[in-house]
């Protein structure tokens, strides 16, 4: 065979192949950026950066896991994985139960100094709480979440260098918390961070800090 037969039996092949498979594209859709987990998840997130003088310390993003944003993130696993109907409502009754329980909050922590990220710690440095007209309610415990491609789908601003935390609160006497009308405080001897939930919220900055001391 003569070299130009090889080159056009090669191309011929490899349009052949091209013609029997579809290139999808990596970004699921609806985009995590799109849709009413978007909306919910925004409207129920805050963020907060402490500094001392210009040395950045710490950068807290909180999300509160009420129930209509549990419900929106279960129907949006839905659309992303394909989940039947049945699957669905099984995750949406896991969903229903643990905010009954009580409440959560997921918190994407950032510290300088890496021995500082430690909210699941049982003497942590850190004091968490929710202050509202109503009183305190004090965090009743924190554990790190699994950081996969999964929770970075569903919550883009999770950096490299950061730990994501599922932290818990004893359910308010007054009843369920909105997403709206308190604060919620991340106190130490370093500082303090509010994430102000009696302010609207604000676009959450993708943009990443330096690498904490130490790593």
């Amino acid at each position: 065979m003569t070299r130009a037969a090889l080159v056009r039996a090669v191309l011929g092949l490899a349009l052949l192949a091209g013609a029997a498979c579809t290139i999808r594209s990596r970004t699921p859709y609806p985009r995590t950026d799109q849709g009413e987990w978007a909306e919910r998840r925004d409207n129920a997130t805050r963020r907060d950066l402490l500094y001392d003088g210009l040395d950045h310390r710490a950068t807290a993003t909180a999300t509160h896991l009420s129930l209509p944003v549990r419900e929106a993130r279960a129907r949006r696993l839905a659309e992303w994985k394909g989940w039947t109907a049945q699957e669905l409502e099984q995750r949406l009754a896991t969903e229903r139960a643990e905010a009954a329980a009580g409440e959560e909050f997921l918190i994407v922590f950032y510290t300088s100094a890496s021995k500082a990220n430690d909210l699941d710690a049982p003497k942590s440095i850190w004091h968490l709480a929710v202050k509202n007209e109503a009183g305190e309610l004090v965090s009743v415990g924190a554990r790190i979440a699994d950081d996969d491609d999964e929770l970075r789908g569903l919550f883009p601003w999770v950096g490299p260098f950061d730990t994501v935390y599922r932290v818990r609160f004893p359910v308010p006497r007054e009843g369920p918390l909105a997403d709206e009308g308190y604060v919620l405080e991340i106190a130490s001897a370093l500082g303090v961070l509010e994430l102000d939930y009696t302010s609207p919220p604000i676009p959450t900055p993708r943009i990443q800090p330096s690498p904490p001391e130490g790593r």
